[in-house]
């Protein structure tokens, strides 16, 4: 599946990933001490490998007073078009994002995806790679 950024930039969507952000609480409830470690501590699926990864930090809170948003997603996004590769030696680029949002069972995961990536500078972020 392809995404089109608002950067006009096209990638491809090499893996989605999706997880409840409390499945491990197992008593009390958030604070923001085991908010910062649950953040520090976030991960993408191991087997995606080594990555460029970046953790989209705004609006990453519900309405309720230090509870992180129920769901933390990660897609693994790539480009056969590399970044500023003037002597051509690398394959292509990769970038990591990860976001907490909301339960949104009625939307389509390309939307999901979309609403989540939109925004990134690919640019700033994306990481060029080599087989």
């Amino acid at each position: 599946m392809k995404i089109k950024l608002q950067s006009g930039k096209e990638v491809l969507v090499e893996a989605f990933h999706l997880t409840a952000t409390y499945g491990g609480l197992l008593v009390g409830s958030p604070t923001i001490q085991s908010n910062e470690i649950l953040i520090n501590h976030l991960s993408y699926p191991i087997s995606w490998g080594e990555r460029p990864y970046i953790l989209k930090k705004s609006d990453m809170y519900s309405d309720e007073k230090n509870v992180l948003k129920p769901i933390v997603y990660s897609v693994w996004l790539s480009s056969s078009e590399t970044i500023d590769d003037k002597e051509n030696q690398f394959d292509g680029c990769a970038l990591i994002v990860m976001w907490f949002g909301n339960d949104e069972p009625h939307k389509s995961i390309h939307d999901i995806i979309l609403d989540g990536v939109k925004n990134i500078d690919w640019d700033k972020f994306a990481e060029n790679y080599q087989f």
